[in-house]
This record gives C-alpha cells, structure tokens and sequence, in this order.
C-alpha cells in the first residue's frame, strides 16, 4: 500500500483545520478593533445622544448631557447662567488658563470649532450676527482659569444699549455667588475719551511692529 497516498489527505485534513483556526482568530481580532475604534469614534466625534463622558471646566464638573459637540481637541456646551438664548460655551479639552498655553492644533481646532458652532446657532436660530468673545486671563474678567469662548446669537435691536452685552458678559460667572466677587471695568464715556493724533498712533504701530519681528 502507498504510504504517501494515506498520508496525503490526513495532511490537507490538518491545515485545512489549521487555516480555518485561523480565519477565526483573525476575524476575532478584527472585530475587537472595530468595536475599539467605534468606541473612540463616540467619545471625540460624538452625537446628540451619547456625547461620551464627564469633563472639567475648571474646578466645575460639565456632565455628559450638557456637551453638544466633542472634537479631539475641544467640547461645545450648554450654559447654565445665558446671558441670551444660544449663549454657549467652546472649551479646550486640557485645562490650560490662557490661549497662549494652547499648542497650536488646540489652538486652531479651538477656532475651527467656534465656527462650526456659529454656523448650527445660525440655522437653529436665524439671528443676525454674534459676539464671540474670549476673557484671556482673570485680569481681563475671566472667571475660570480654563480656556473657553463664548458664543452668543444677537439680532438687530435686540438690546436697547448694545454695548450691555460686554458689561454683562464682564461679569458673567459659571456660579452667582462666583458673578458677584467680579469688579466691574470703569470705562470712561464716549464724551470724555480724547481721540489720538496721527503722530501717536503711528508711533505706537512702529513699536508693535518690531516686536511682531521677533516673536
């Protein structure tokens, strides 16, 4: 009797159960990463529905259902005290106090989210325009050492003093009692400020100039 001839097909028996072990394994292993990717896919990307989990703003915890929008870099969320209706916040993701901390893709992603926001408030709320405002530092009246901008739809008339806006954003606070230790900015009236002289103006722009050279 042909031993080879025996032997022939217990060996093809073998790796067709070898091959077949396999496929599984690598079909397994492919499924693990898609489930993987979809995972991350929900916690940056995000939807309405499962915005991922809960941030800091600050020293303030934001829970998972007040974000609308995550990117890799930064979230968009509702506020709790709106100064007018669609007034929100975008936030960089890492806690960083002033927009000079940020690395430059936070940065740009940052701004590039700011105006993704802008165009859904537009469509939800047909408004004519929008204050887009950043308190770059507690000197300036930011009330949260956590990079933030704030975005608020406005329309025409929509203010009897438009420039109440800035006067109310100044002493914006995430919490009341937060809002009421702020000190107001004293800024003279339009009556009372002195406009430049060309010569002044120019001086000023040689110096900003030079120093635009060397940063």
């Amino acid at each position: 009797m042909n031993v080879g001839a025996l032997l022939l097909p217990l060996l093809l028996l073998t790796s067709l159960i070898e091959t077949e072990a396999f496929l599984s394994t690598l079909q397994t292993k492919t499924r693990t990463h898609y489930l993987a990717l979809s995972a991350d896919s929900v916690e940056v990307g995000g939807n309405n529905n499962n915005m991922g989990s809960d941030v800091m703003f600050g020293r303030f915890k934001i829970l998972a259902n007040q974000i609308f929008h995550r990117t890799e870099h930064s979230f968009a969320l509702v506020n709790l005290r709106p100064l007018v209706k669609g007034h929100v916040l975008v936030v960089s993701n890492r806690i960083a106090p002033l927009l000079s901390d940020l690395h430059d893709h936070e940065y740009d992603d940052l701004w590039r989210t700011v105006r993704k926001v802008q165009q859904a408030l537009k469509k939800q709320y047909n408004c004519d325009a929008f204050n887009v405002a950043v308190q770059d530092g507690q000197s300036a009246g930011q009330s949260v050492p956590h990079v933030h901008v704030h975005i608020l739809p406005r329309y025409d008339g929509d203010l009897e003093r438009n420039d109440d806006i800035y006067d109310q954003l100044e002493m914006w606070a995430p919490r009341e009692e937060d809002s009421q230790k702020k000190k107001r900015l004293e800024v003279p009236d339009d009556d009372e400020r002195k406009d430049r002289t060309i010569e002044e103006m120019a001086e000023e722009a040689k110096i900003y100039q030079a120093l635009m050279k060397i940063t």
